[in-house]
């Protein structure tokens, strides 16, 4: 049975947010961020990653995290420590390990900025988070999207700038941008090596950059594809599948990940002996590392 989302105005207890948490390096989280970011401009906004373990001051705090979650156990720990937690996320593998807690939500016909802005806000979803979560679900309905996508990931992350962007400039810039991101992509997917992994044959590409776009590109001709890179001592991997294929985020799940049916990830620790950490060029060994399951 669905959860029915309580609205902020509507929980019996209205606690502003102290700390904000959102899906680090991805629009989507940061959208969520924006989005509450224009109703508590006085709370702090942290941008968090999966592998790494939660920020330091959330003690007695009230935290409230969108379009992400840390696997069960941190976030039993982390409940335990802070005056309120509040959790709004669309990623499969988060619902299918935290639904049955009352203080989280998960809806998987929403991005996580859609949620966030539906959560606090009366007034009508912007449009500018109607293209963010058109791109994060994948569909490319809305015109212009891909070129609004573009166009707004040339633009750092900032509450301020996002507030000035206008729908006539982003899709003119966009168009530009599409053009040099269409030749850039085809030119790295045709970089990849085949190895083995979870039991397939799938190729492997190292970017830490347009990984869905390239996955788009590799996933139509292979079960999945698998997109790498490493920073700050960890190495991140990103799995995609084309509508109907295999779902990633099983997969990505046993590696101790998760994300959505068709796009997933997980990541590693590089402490310790780097003999046994598993590279792509060299294949990946079936493991489930501890050090990955924050």
């Amino acid at each position: 049975m669905t959860k029915t989302m309580i609205k902020f105005d509507e929980l019996p207890n209205q606690n502003p947010p102290d700390v904000v948490l959102y899906h680090a390096d991805c629009m989507d989280g940061f959208g969520a961020a924006w989005a509450l970011w224009k109703r508590f401009p006085q709370a702090r906004y942290v941008a968090v990653k999966h592998g790494n373990p939660p920020p330091d001051g959330l003690q007695n705090q009230h935290v409230v995290m969108v379009d992400f979650s840390y696997h069960r156990e941190t976030i039993l720990e982390l409940a335990d420590q802070v005056a309120s937690l509040y959790i709004l996320d669309h990623h499969i593998t988060a619902q299918d390990s935290l639904k049955d807690l009352p203080f989280a939500y998960f809806d998987m016909n929403r991005s996580g900025a859609v949620l966030a802005w539906e959560w606090v806000h009366m007034e009508p979803v912007p449009w500018l988070l109607h293209y963010v979560q058109d791109k994060d679900l994948w569909h490319w309905q809305l015109p212009g999207s891909r070129e609004i996508s573009a166009a707004l990931a040339s633009y750092p992350f900032g509450f301020e700038r996002w507030e000035s962007l206008q729908f006539e400039t982003l899709k003119v810039e966009g168009t530009g941008i599409l053009r040099s991101e269409k030749a850039l992509v085809e030119k790295m997917a045709n970089e990849f090596i085949m190895v083995s992994f979870a039991g397939h044959m799938v190729p492997a590409v190292h970017s830490a950059v347009l990984t869905s776009q390239i996955g788009e590109h590799l996933s139509e001709k292979h079960p999945f594809c698998l997109i790498w890179h490493q920073k700050d001592g960890r190495r991140y991997f990103s799995l995609r599948s084309k509508a109907g294929g295999i779902s990633v985020a099983e997969i990505a799940a046993k590696y101790g990940g998760g994300g959505h049916t068709h796009a997933a990830g997980f990541s590693i620790s590089l402490d310790g002996d780097s003999q046994n950490f598993p590279n792509p060029v060299f294949g990946l060994p079936d493991f489930s590392p501890a050090s990955s399951r924050i």
